[in-house]
C-alpha cells in the first residue's frame, strides 16, 4: 500500500510573522551587545596588562642592573692580588669577563647552593653534623667547579693553538720566503681554520693599525696565551727582525722542532695506553665488583647473626678457643663508605690517566666527572645484580 502523502506545515498568520522578526532582532542586537562588551573587557585587559608591563619594565631594568652591580661590588672586596691573577687567567681562557663579576657572581652561588643544600638537609631529617658538611661542601664545590672550569679552557684554547702553531710557523716561512715583510706574512697566516690563534694574529695586526709597534703587538699576544712554545716561537722571531738574520729558516726549524715533541708526545700515549687502561679496569670493574661483594658478604651473615642467640653460643664457647658476636658494621654504613671510597678513587684515578697520558694533572679534570659516575653506576648495578642473585640462590 503507498503510503500517504506528507502533510505540508500551514504558513503562520501575519502576527506569527512579525513575532518571529521581533525575536530575531532582538537576539541579534543582544550578540551584539555581549560582543561589544566582552571587546570592551578585552581591550580593558590589553591596557592594564600594557600598564603594568610599562611599570614593571623600570622595575627589572632596576633589578638586573642592581644584580649585575652587586656582582662587581662584591668582586670588588677581594684583595688586588686574587683579582690579578684572577684576571691573568680569564685573559688565558679568552672569555670576555672581568674578575669582579666572575668573583661576586661565584661568591653569590657558594652562598645560595649552601642554603639550599642545609634545607634540603633539614627538610629530610638530617643530623646537626651532616647539615654543617653539606653547607662546608657545598660552599667549596661551586669554588672548585668556576677553577676546574676556567682551568680546562685555558688547556683547551693552549692546546688548540698549540696544535696549529707549527702549520703557522711554516707558513709565515714560506711568505717571507716569497718576498713578503713580517708583517704581511703574519696577517696572510691569519685563517680561519687556525681558530684562536687566528684571532690572536688579527689583534696583533689591529693593535700594528692602531700604532703599536709590531715588536710589542707580538709580546702582547704572549701576555693573553699561556703557551711556552708560542713564546719561544714569537721571541725568536722578535731577536731575528732585530738582527737580521735569517727569520724563514729559524721558524722553519721551530715548527720542525715542535712537531718532533708533539710525535714524542703521541708516542708516549701509545705507550702508556696499557696502564691507563689497567687504572680505568682497576676503578670502573675491580674495585665496585669487590665492594658489592663485601655488601653481599656483610648483608647475608647479618641475616644469619639476626637469627641466631650469640649470646647463648658465647657461653657455650667461653671454654673454647674462639666467640661468637654480631658484625660491627651494617650493609648501609659499609654502602656509603663504598660510594665515598670510589669518588676519591676515582677523582685521583682520572687526575693519574692524564698525568700518564699527557704529563700534565689538569688534563686528567675533564675525564672526572665521567670516571666518578661510571664508577658508582656500576656499583650499584652490580649490588642490585649479586643481591638477587644471591637471594635466589640463599634463602635467609
Amino acid at each position: 500500500m503507498a503510503e500517504p502523502p506528507e502533510e505540508k506545515p500551514r504558513p503562520k498568520g501575519l502576527g506569527g510573522i512579525v513575532a518571529h522578526l521581533i525575536l530575531d532582532i532582538i537576539i541579534g542586537n543582544l550578540i551584539k551587545v555581549i560582543s561589544h562588551i566582552f571587546i570592551a573587557i578585552g581591550n580593558i585587559a590589553i591596557r592594564i596588562v600594557t600598564l603594568l608591563v610599562s611599570m614593571l619594565r623600570p622595575i627589572a631594568r632596576f633589578f638586573t642592573n642592581f644584580v649585575t652591580s652587586l656582582h662587581e661590588r662584591l668582586g670588588s672586596y677581594f684583595p688586588t692580588d686574587v683579582r690579578g691573577k684572577l684576571e691573568q687567567n680569564i685573559i688565558y681562557a679568552g672569555v670576555p669577563r672581568n674578575p669582579e663579576e666572575t668573583l661576586g657572581t661565584t661568591l653569590m652561588y657558594s652562598m645560595i647552593l649552601p642554603v639550599l643544600t642545609a634545607a634540603v638537609a633539614i627538610t629530610l631529617g638530617a643530623s646537626l653534623l651532616i647539615i654543617i658538611a653539606t653547607i662546608v661542601v657545598s660552599f667549596f664545590v661551586v669554588w672548585t667547579t668556576m677553577y676546574v672550569l676556567l682551568t680546562l679552557l685555558i688547556e683547551r684554547r693552549t692546546e688548540s693553538i698549540e696544535n696549529v702553531l707549527p702549520d703557522v710557523l711554516s707558513m709565515i716561512s714560506q711568505n717571507m720566503i716569497a718576498g713578503m715583510t713580517p708583517y704581511n706574512a703574519l696577517w696572510t697566516a691569519a685563517r680561519p681554520e687556525f681558530g684562536p690563534l687566528a684571532l690572536e694574529i688579527q689583534k696583533v695586526a689591529r693593535d700594528t693599525l692602531a700604532g703599536v709597534s709590531f715588536e710589542e703587538a707580538l709580546l702582547d699576544m704572549i701576555f693573553r696565551v699561556k703557551s711556552t712554545k708560542l713564546d719561544r716561537a714569537v721571541k725568536l722571531m722578535i731577536q731575528g727582525m732585530k738582527s737580521g738574520g735569517e727569520l724563514p729558516t729559524v721558524l722553519q726549524e721551530i715548527a720542525m722542532d715542535i712537531r718532533t715533541e708533539q710525535n714524542l708526545m703521541n708516542r708516549m700515549r701509545a705507550e702508556t695506553a696499557a696502564q691507563a687502561m689497567f687504572i680505568i679496569f682497576a676503578i670502573l670493574v675491580g674495585a665496585p665488583l669487590l665492594f658489592a661483594s663485601s655488601i653481599q658478604f656483610i648483608t647475608i651473615f647479618s641475616k644469619i647473626y639476626g637469627r641466631i642467640d650469640t649470646n647463648v653460643l658465647s657461653q657455650q664457647a667461653q671454654s673454647g678457643l674462639m666467640s661468637m658476636s654480631g658484625l660491627s658494621i651494617t650493609p648501609e654504613f659499609y654502602f656509603m663508605y663504598a660510594v665515598l671510597t670510589l669518588t676519591i678513587s676515582a677523582f685521583f684515578a682520572s687526575l693519574l690517566v692524564g698525568l700518564i697520558r699527557t704529563g700534565k694533572i689538569s688534563a686528567g679534570l675533564s675525564s672526572v666527572p665521567i670516571i666518578i659516575a661510571l664508577a658508582v653506576g656500576i656499583f650499584v648495578g652490580l649490588n642490585y645484580g649479586l643481591g638477587s642473585f644471591f637471594q635466589g640462590m640463599i634463602a635467609i
